[in-house]
């Protein structure tokens, strides 16, 4: 006996013997410390006595014990009662019996804690099971929701929820909650945060968990008691969620009794707090996306309508419909201004959300200080609440809202003005509910306000127009005029199609290659031939401007990488030349170079420096008249080397000469806008010369004078190695290829597809055509094509993924995968490479590309057939 009590005392693991009928305790060191201040007034006291709360759970291992038979547990929870409190831990434990000359005299108990191990898996399993139930949803309503449930089931709390902070209310507010039944849900409701203290609202600010396992022992909390009292709570942990350096939200966990809670449930309860605060920011952003997507779907169909029609009353109503549904408004009006045949002013409405009953009983709106911004053509109005708005309230006694008017809390009133600042009339939106228009809101409808003005312009001017053609039309005078004004409506039509159009590639490619098509089927035809040239001109226009856009957006955001290297600058000015050659070819100017005879190195990227000076010769041919003359020179001095552009063209005046390289600025256009253009050439000029570190500079000595560009950059000792260029093998000839080139095109645009396949066709290859990416794949394994021209946006996968699938195919790995697409970015271009595309080329297709690419496929397949045919 005296072995096993030594035993029990050297020992580092809980042991204790419970000696005789009543099981008097007999313990070591690391036992009493889990008997915490019942220690040491325990030793030799009964067992059930010691450990009442623990008894009925164990009595059944003991009795066993005692009968003679050794027991065992693993990773039971035990409710230790330790220091006045409860502790929940997880133990393993053997029981044996003790015998003394074969007699039984107690039992000898050895614990383990496997606290930390069980709590580890719980939480690993807890923190599985959140992701998967918070993986697949998309509403951070039901995300807080899911989080709050699985959380208070798993910890055992009364009650659990997130609470969103307004920091200008200073109040905290409560969507959704969860709840065991046993604590009221606080969801719906919304209290100040001054009511829970000081202390505490400042450690939530800083950033830090708050523990609080009874509130009215607690000197933080216990003088706002009250304020807890109102919600139900005694003990509760709150996780503070900072962002951008303020308290946006709280998770909290609450019991209405005092509850220790254990580092490992703050630990959980912190890492549930930021897991769902990702979820729900993940939420949100794709919610703000989808929105967003919604928003600028509606503004394109109200584009559409907009621009398809100029009568004023469709036109009015189409307007009010599309912007009260943008702005979210339960209902919405367009109080405008208009003439009678007499010149009389009326003041007219349209509706939206509401009847004209509604609106008849009261009248017009007044001019009140409230409205009068709206109908003199200032800012816009906002209020989240025009019941508590100081605006509405400084109107006095009486003048509120008018009895019968329809509920409106959340208010929105913006000014439509025309180009020439008269005002056409306001917009007015209302909600019975407060907060729900925001700037966003209020910046969308401006928007549609100023399409609106413009969209009413036209319909008045053609109007204006119909009348005048009317009562004038035998006249050769008003023939003419009414010619002139039906001219300016049209130019100014297209100029608000213009500003709506946002997908044109995909247009454009059928267009091109039916041009090119009927070029080559109608050689003999002059008409023809001159139709088709005129076409593939302005589509190679449309295309440059479509590159301007997308290039100044990504330059002024700093999105350009350059792929800089050393090069010659007599390449890049031959290269600039060979772009801008067809524009100086068709105003038939003579153009002088003058290049220095040996090479002028540069570190940079060839395509935006051609690019760079493609654009400057573009802008000297666009303003210089016919048959003018273009001057390069190329000089280098001093590490620096300068290309100066010169022309005898339209010159500028002094006041545009600061301003030449912003964004949008052009000279002075005629009513026909011959030069044409959006103003982005120069700008893109001087940002992409800026990011090689060079300079560029405009001159002219005024109108009619010509202008002079320079552009500097500094120059660098040599070339580098170029001589593996030099020294790389030429292939051998090879017999041309004795088959058709077996080509499949993949676009579910039927136009872009199908015309493309009639121009290859023409040209000699076999082509064939599928509108969808499983087609695709059946025609491939079917065919094993030369060569597959893939659009990326099909309907089912997109063409990435038809890319890698192929790419998987063995029989397609002679196959060459070319991506013909409206997205040309670099990161688009890269995308495609690593997807197994071998080419990138952007719609409308260069047609010289398309068959440079396929020539080059038709010389690897006569190579491949050639030890086949000698075989």
């Amino acid at each position: 006996m005296q072995a096993i009590a030594d035993l029990i005392v050297a020992s580092h693991f809980p042991m204790f013997i419970a000696w005789g009928p009543e099981l008097r305790l007999f313990y070591n060191d690391a036992y009493a410390e889990l008997l915490g201040d019942k220690h040491p007034a325990a030793m030799g006291q009964p067992f059930p006595l010691v450990r009442p709360e623990l008894w009925p759970q164990l009595q059944p291992y003991v009795l066993e014990a005692m009968a003679g038979r050794p027991v065992q547990f693993d990773n039971a929870q035990l409710e230790l009662l330790r220091n006045d409190r409860i502790e929940r831990r997880y133990f393993s434990a053997s029981i044996a019996p003790v015998r003394h000359h074969g007699d039984l005299i107690g039992i000898y108990f050895v614990l383990s804690e496997t606290t930390a191990r069980v709590l580890a898996e719980q939480r690993h399993a807890f923190q599985t099971r959140l992701g998967e139930t918070l993986r697949p949803l998309l509403d951070a309503v039901q995300i807080m929701e899911a989080a709050s449930s699985l959380t208070g089931q798993h910890l055992g709390a009364g009650r659990v929820g997130y609470g969103e902070i307004d920091v200008a209310a200073r109040t905290v507010s409560v969507d959704r909650d969860w709840t065991d039944g046993s604590i009221a849900s606080l969801a719906g409701q919304s209290r100040p945060l001054a009511i829970f203290g000081p202390a505490i609202n400042a450690q939530l600010r800083h950033g830090r968990t708050l523990v609080l396992d009874d509130i009215a022992q607690d000197p933080r909390a216990a003088p706002y008691a009250a304020g807890y009292a109102g919600i139900g709570v005694r003990s509760m942990i709150i996780v503070p969620l900072i962002e951008q350096g303020h308290l946006a939200a709280i998770f909290y966990l609450h019991e209405q009794q005092p509850r220790h809670w254990s580092d490992e449930e703050v630990a959980l309860a912190e890492d549930v707090a930021r897991h769902t605060r990702e979820a729900v920011r993940r939420a949100r952003v794709e919610e703000s996306l989808r929105d967003e997507k919604r928003v600028l779907e509606m503004l394109n169909r109200t584009g559409q309508v907009l621009a398809s029609t100029l009568d004023l009353n469709t036109l009015l109503q189409a307007i009010t419909d599309a912007a009260t549904e943008l702005a979210g408004a339960r209902f919405g009006g367009f109080f405008y201004n208009a003439q009678d045949e007499r010149g009389d002013r009326l003041h007219l409405y349209t509706l939206s959300g509401a009847s004209r009953e509604d609106f008849e009983q009261l009248g017009q709106p007044r001019p009140t200080e409230l409205l009068r911004p709206t109908f003199q053509g200032e800012a816009p109005v906002r209020s989240k609440d025009i019941a508590r708005d100081p605006r509405y309230a400084a109107l006095g006694p009486g003048s509120g809202m008018p009895q019968g008017h329809l509920a409106v809390r959340s208010y929105l009133a913006v000014p439509v003005v025309s180009r020439s600042g008269e005002v056409l009339g306001g917009l007015l939106f209302g909600h019975p509910d407060p907060g729900v228009f925001t700037e966003r809101t209020e910046r969308i409808i401006a928007g549609v306000a100023a399409q609106a003005a413009i969209a009413m312009d036209n319909a008045r001017l053609y109007d204006v127009a119909q009348k005048s053609a009317l009562e004038r039309d035998s006249l050769l005078q008003s023939e003419r005029a009414a010619r002139v004004q039906a001219e300016r409506l049209s130019h100014t039509k297209d100029e608000f199609l213009a500003m709506l159009a946002h997908e044109l590639r995909n247009p454009l490619a059928p267009i091109s290659s039916s041009a090119s098509l009927l070029s080559m089927q109608f050689k003999d035809e002059p008409r023809i031939r001159q139709a088709s040239t005129i076409i593939s001109r302005q589509v190679r226009h449309m295309s440059r401007l479509i590159d301007d856009l997308l290039d100044v957006s990504r330059v002024t955001r700093g999105l350009v990488k350059l792929k800089l290297g050393i090069i010659d600058f007599r390449d890049i000015v031959s290269g600039a030349l060979d772009q801008a050659r067809p524009l100086v070819a068709e105003k038939g100017h003579e153009v002088e170079v003058t290049l220095p005879p040996h090479p002028v190195w540069v570190r940079g990227d060839q395509t935006r420096l051609v690019q760079s000076v493609a654009n400057i010769l573009n802008n000297a041919a666009k303003y210089t008249p016919r048959a003018g003359r273009i001057a390069l020179s190329l000089h280098a001095l001093d590490g620096k080397m300068r290309l100066t552009v010169s022309d005898n063209g339209s010159g500028m005046p002094a006041e545009l000469l600061p301003n030449v390289f912003d964004l949008f600025t052009q000279g002075a256009r005629t009513l026909a806008r011959s030069q044409g253009g959006l103003g982005l050439g120069l700008t893109l000029v001087k940002r992409l010369v800026e990011l090689h570190e060079g300079e560029v500079s405009a001159h002219s000595d005024g109108v009619g004078q010509g202008s002079r560009f320079t552009l500097t950059l500094s120059c660098v000792d040599a070339a580098g190695d170029t001589s593996g260029a030099a020294a790389a093998p030429e292939e051998g000839a090879s017999a041309p290829l004795a088959r058709p080139l077996r080509l499949v095109l993949v676009d579910d645009n039927a136009d872009a597809a199908d015309s493309l396949s009639m121009l290859l066709n023409v040209q000699g290859y076999r082509t064939a055509v599928e509108y969808d990416a499983r087609s695709a794949l059946r025609r491939a394994r079917a065919e094993r094509p030369d060569a597959m021209l893939v659009d990326i946006g099909l309907p089912d996968i997109d063409g990435y993924q038809l890319a890698g699938q192929l790419r998987a195919m063995p029989e397609m790995q002679g196959t060459v995968l070319v991506a013909i697409t409206g997205y040309g970015q670099a990161r688009d271009r890269e995308r495609a490479i690593e997807a197994g595309f071998a080419h990138h080329l952007v719609k409308p297709v260069d047609m010289t590309a398309l068959v440079r690419i396929l020539e080059s496929v038709g010389a690897a397949a006569a190579r491949a057939q050639a030890p086949a045919s000698a075989a």
